[in-house]
């Protein structure tokens, strides 16, 4: 690209075109200033451009085959010799000896995490002053379970039960730090959980009776997942509410309200 004057943009222009050779219409023409006549004399100024020669027609299309034919011929190759695409194998077409092996192997995972999670908890719990005898009672691939086997059962549940239901949100964390993904932790002691749901069942019954006496909505305490799921399971054949839940964890709690 260079730069060329004239007392006009066209006479810069013909300057141009001379100098290199070709004819206006191939110039490439960018105005950097425009010419001033002034006033007798004062303030003149010349037009100035910078000008660059465009690609010949010819040229230009000769490289657009070019670079076709490139592509084409890579298309080809990549049609004789593919490369083989790495698709996820579906859970049906996987050999049943195969899944059996996977299974084995998930369930000695998560076992081997879990021992390592009850001599945790029995690390925490000494902390807070409460001896604790972590049993672990059942594993599964995705699931364990562990009794809390103390003879302070009433510190380790907490007021409501958040103290055990906090330590199964850190229980669900460790299992999955340590490489056991997915994995739900069931902490338990002096059958709490049992007597649990056999609370959350009188819960429901008092809240329906609630709902419909009132017309209002009744809002629950926060509480875990598998609680709630339970509430839900309770009342989602009733024909007098409705229940859905509100909120973000660890405050998510049950909604039960009129449904009509």
């Amino acid at each position: 690209m260079g730069r060329y004057t004239g007392e006009t943009v066209e006479q810069a222009v013909a300057s141009a075109s001379k100098k290199l050779g070709v004819a206006k219409e191939q110039l490439k023409i960018t105005i950097v200033q425009s010419a001033r006549h002034g006033f007798l004399g004062i303030g003149r100024r010349d037009a100035i451009i910078e000008v660059s020669v465009k690609e010949a027609p010819q040229k230009a299309k000769k490289h657009e085959q070019s670079q076709k034919s490139h592509n084409k011929k890579r298309q080809s190759k990549r049609q004789r010799d593919p490369k083989p695409r790495h698709e996820p194998v579906k859970e049906n077409e996987i050999d049943p000896a195969e899944m059996k092996r996977r299974h084995e192997q998930n369930v000695k995972r998560v076992k081997k995490v879990s021992q390592d999670l009850a001599e945790y908890l029995k690390d925490v719990f000494k902390n807070l002053g409460i001896e604790v005898n972590p049993v672990i009672e059942d594993v599964r691939s995705h699931e364990v379970k562990i009794d809390l086997q103390s003879e302070q059962s009433g510190r380790i549940i907490g007021h409501h039960g958040r103290r055990i239901n906090a330590m199964e949100q850190i229980s669900n964390a460790f299992m999955n730090y340590h490489g056991a993904e997915k994995t739900m932790v069931v902490l338990d002691t002096a059958n709490y959980r049992q007597r649990r749901e056999e609370s959350l069942r009188q819960l429901a019954e008092r809240s329906v009776m609630d709902v419909v006496s009132t017309g209002q909505a009744v809002f629950l305490d926060p509480m875990p997942a598998r609680e709630r799921k339970q509430l839900h399971q309770e009342l989602q054949d009733n024909p007098h509410v409705k229940t859905y839940s509100h909120g973000r964890e660890p405050y998510r709690s049950v909604v039960i309200a009129p449904k009509n």
